[in-house]
């Protein structure tokens, strides 16, 4: 009997379960216990597989504690791969690689087993020096004196006239925009280079984990209470004009607040780092090409002050521009070397509009649905696993569904692979929550959806190479920030549909 032809092809990544949405580059951090392992499982035939099962068998650290849970398909469709997701508890992760083991088992067939790495980091917070450190074993990351873009009064509030935002929480994204970061390899090194962070991501990336990691905390502790992130958030940032404003009246406003929407604006916002600090080379490979040391000599610490302008808003997809100046600075055993740069950079992960198609009615308790195309810059369309998407659904009411959108070709979604994703709110399971909350069924159902890129870097790939390729940023996105609080807030609902 033959293994199983399906098998999980790119890394695993993570997803954070309140907010839903994933993390930088898909990287788990201890710093947040509770996360999603979530990868994708490919049936890599030319042939329908029938009653498939698929199981996370087990993960090479035991400070992670995975909850055990076998997926059942009917059917999967030639080609298709499948999204899949575990809850585990990483707050007694190590910081590493880890290798992470699958199986998936289909009728007529032998179990087979994939094997994948994920990337596993460890970020602090020291409230005396208002310092965060991200631990992996190639070194330590330091960011410092951070910067930023701070949430409008509006945001989270309520008030009397026709501009309020009530984006819940009533925490809002710091959109960044200057640090300084202090990289400590760990040993040090002789040569131009030293290893990068799982020899796969620039450096930035981490100072992207930091500030994301700040604002998830926070937005975690407001859903869930206190006790459930491993460190303090109450670090601070200079204040930098203008104040970010967004979201939308017609939007989410009323009802249950929904975290995600605050974790995709901080995440988006959080996004800037990797815009202004380039994602070609970063200022630390860059200012290590322009210092080599003398020979003989080791590299002990290596420091970057960065501050940069966005003269607009950044925005998920959208090619926006971020005016930066940085300097390197690289201490060895023999000297101190030093380079600087001013340049303009623009953000390249660029996407065209997002087309969707719902029903405009449906019966009550009968599947809410939708399928949604994200188009690329050039036209062509993102397909199957090149993208992590989720739907809201919002009842008229204001209570907010988060679903999951596939290219998978099973249930609404017309074909696996095809650039169509789709995903569903089973009505029925969803009274019973409005119920809870004295909500009603009936009337006009908001749409958004939401769409972030995948790193899909095949493993042995030159570390250089590699770290070119960052995933987890956002290219669709119904949330749009704004530097100017005299605009409407532009959260929009990308269709609706009516219940009766």
């Amino acid at each position: 009997m033959s293994d199983t032809p399906m098998q999980v092809l790119t890394r695993p990544f993570a997803i954070e379960p309140v907010t839903n949405i994933m993390l930088p580059d898909g990287i788990f951090d201890n710093a947040i216990y509770g996360l999603r392992i979530a990868a994708h499982v490919t049936n890599m035939s030319s042939s329908a597989l029938n009653n498939v099962t698929v199981y996370l068998e087990s993960v090479g650290d035991p400070g992670i504690a995975p909850v055990a849970r076998t997926f059942f398909f009917a059917s999967v469709p030639a080609g298709a791969a499948m999204l899949v997701t575990w809850d585990a508890d990483f707050q007694h992760a190590a910081p590493g690689k880890r290798l992470v083991s699958f199986v998936a088992k289909a009728d007529g067939y032998a179990p087979r087993r994939s094997i994948q790495q994920i990337f596993v980091s460890q970020t602090r917070f020291d409230s005396a020096t208002n310092t965060y450190t991200c631990t992996v074993e190639e070194g330590t990351l330091e960011l410092s004196k951070p910067q930023g873009h701070l949430p409008g009064k509006r945001w989270g509030s309520t008030g009397g006239d026709n501009k309020d935002c009530r984006c819940p929480p009533g925490l809002g994204p710091i959109v960044p925009t200057g640090m300084t970061l202090v990289w400590t390899p760990n040993p040090a090194y002789a040569g131009t280079h030293g290893d990068l962070p799982f020899s796969d991501p620039w450096w930035k990336i981490l100072a992207i984990i930091i500030a994301i990691i700040a604002a998830l905390v926070a937005i975690i502790s407001a859903a869930l209470g206190s006790g459930k992130a491993s460190f303090s958030v109450g670090g601070t940032f200079e204040e930098t004009d203008p104040s970010v404003d967004c979201c939308s009246l017609e939007g989410a406003g009323s009802g249950q607040p929904e975290f995600t929407v605050a974790g995709v604006a901080s995440a988006i916002a959080s996004g800037a780092i990797a815009v202004a600090c380039s994602d070609i080379a970063d200022p630390f490979w860059r200012g290590q090409e322009a210092t080599p040391p003398a020979a003989g000599e080791l590299t002990l610490a290596e420091r970057v002050v960065a501050k940069w302008v966005l003269p607009e808003a950044p925005n998920a997809g959208l090619p926006y521009t971020a005016d930066i100046s940085w300097q390197y600075e690289r201490f060895t055993t023999g000297a101190t070397y030093q380079h600087a740069v001013t340049e303009t950079q623009v953000n390249i992960h660029v996407a065209g509009p997002v087309e969707t198609d719902t029903p405009a009615v449906v019966q009550a308790y009968e599947p809410l649905w939708v399928r949604a195309s994200f188009k690329r810059d050039n036209g062509n369309v993102f397909r199957g696993t090149e993208l992590y998407a989720f739907v809201l659904f919002q009842a008229p009411q204001g209570l907010y569904f988060v679903e999951s959108l596939t290219d998978d070709g099973l249930s609404f979604d017309p074909g696996a692979n095809d650039g169509v994703y789709a995903g569903s709110l089973d009505l029925k399971r969803a009274y019973r929550t409005l119920l809870q909350y004295g909500q009603k069924v009936f009337g006009t159902w908001r749409v958004f959806v939401f769409a972030q890129d995948v790193n899909l870097t095949k493993p042995g790939t030159p570390p250089e190479i590699a770290a070119q390729h960052i995933g987890g940023m956002f290219v669709a996105s119904a949330i749009e920030i704004t530097f100017d609080d005299s605009l409407p807030c532009p959260l929009k609902a990308q269709a609706n549909i009516v219940v009766v």
